[in-house]
């Protein structure tokens, strides 16, 4: 009897332990390192496009690239094609990040009912899959074809989208283990139009992108307009690394622009994450990459 009680006192306390353990890291409180992430593309895909003009080519892999940066969040976007499904053998690296969304519709807003498929039984096997992301989902901007009540009058003419309102909402009731994941749509500030809404009405959260560095300088604006369209809708700010419109490095000044910006809404509650954009240039010697990189390591404990 005596050992027998001793046994259950044993018990007792390592099951307490284990619960305050877990308790621990449940309650503690956010860092800007959670709120932090990193879109990825699979290794040089951008090298003879958009990086061209560049003396380095990236070799560098999605995971490394999330390490390199010190960030453990990744949101990951298919891009031409890359990589095949299945995608199991692939995932193998991603198990060490914390989170991860993977894209339904990916890089040019390519998406296939056999690639969703693919995406949703892949996170089904993987609990560090937390949601899905839209990636170029709209096919034109508020310059398109149609009308739109803040330039014109009448009605409204929905942009064209690599899915309908309809089959969003079909998406939206699938379940992951148990549970709906979010999917998040991209937004370009070119795209912040009633043209959107019905789209945007049928996913959870949308991150908005400022494609042209010129228009940086109208980013509290256009964040203002996002948030009347969606309502109380999470918002997180991409952060370009790189001038893909320009095809040319970023200037730091703009990169500290928009980062610290950025830094200041997370701290307000105004928006939920920052998205810097992305692994297959981390490894090209941009001074914008190096800038933000020293700007997570000093800030990214807080």
């Amino acid at each position: 009897m005596p050992n027998s009680r001793i046994t259950r006192h044993l018990a007792s306390a390592v099951v307490l332990l284990c619960c305050t353990q877990a308790l621990a890291q449940t309650s503690r409180p956010d860092t800007i390192r959670d709120r932090i992430w990193i879109w990825g593309h699979p290794a040089g895909v951008y090298n003879e496009s958009f990086l061209a003009n560049l003396p380095q080519k990236s070799t560098i892999e999605p995971v490394a690239a999330a390490d390199y940066m010190g960030i453990r969040n990744m949101i990951f976007v298919r891009y031409d094609g890359k990589p095949v499904p299945p995608f199991d053998t692939y995932y193998q690296p991603f198990q060490k990040l914390d989170r991860v969304y993977w894209s339904l519709v990916g890089a040019s807003g390519v998406t296939s009912a056999d690639e969703r498929d693919q995406v949703f039984q892949l996170a089904e096997k993987h609990q560090n899959v937390v949601g899905f992301i839209l990636d170029d989902f709209f096919r034109s901007n508020v310059t398109g074809p149609g009308t739109d009540p803040d330039t014109e009058t009448g009605d409204v003419t929905p942009f064209e989208a690599s899915l309908t309102p309809q089959e969003l909402r079909l998406l939206a009731q699938r379940k992951v283990r148990g549970e709906k994941l979010p999917i998040m749509a991209v937004v370009y500030t070119g795209q912040i139009s009633q043209r959107a809404k019905a789209h945007v009405a049928e996913v959870d959260q949308v991150c908005l992108w400022t494609w042209r560095p010129a228009d940086l300088q109208d980013l509290e604006g256009n964040l203002t307009q996002l948030e009347k369209l969606i309502g109380d809708k999470p918002v997180f700010l991409g952060c370009y690394m790189y001038d893909f419109a320009g095809q040319r490095p970023l200037p730091v000044e703009l990169m500290q622009q928009q980062t610290e910006l950025g830094y200041k809404w997370l701290q307000q509650g105004r928006i939920q994450g920052l998205i810097f954009l992305a692994t297959p240039n981390v490894d090209v010697d941009l001074e914008a990459v190096a800038w933000t990189r020293q700007w997570i390591a000093r800030l990214g404990d807080q």
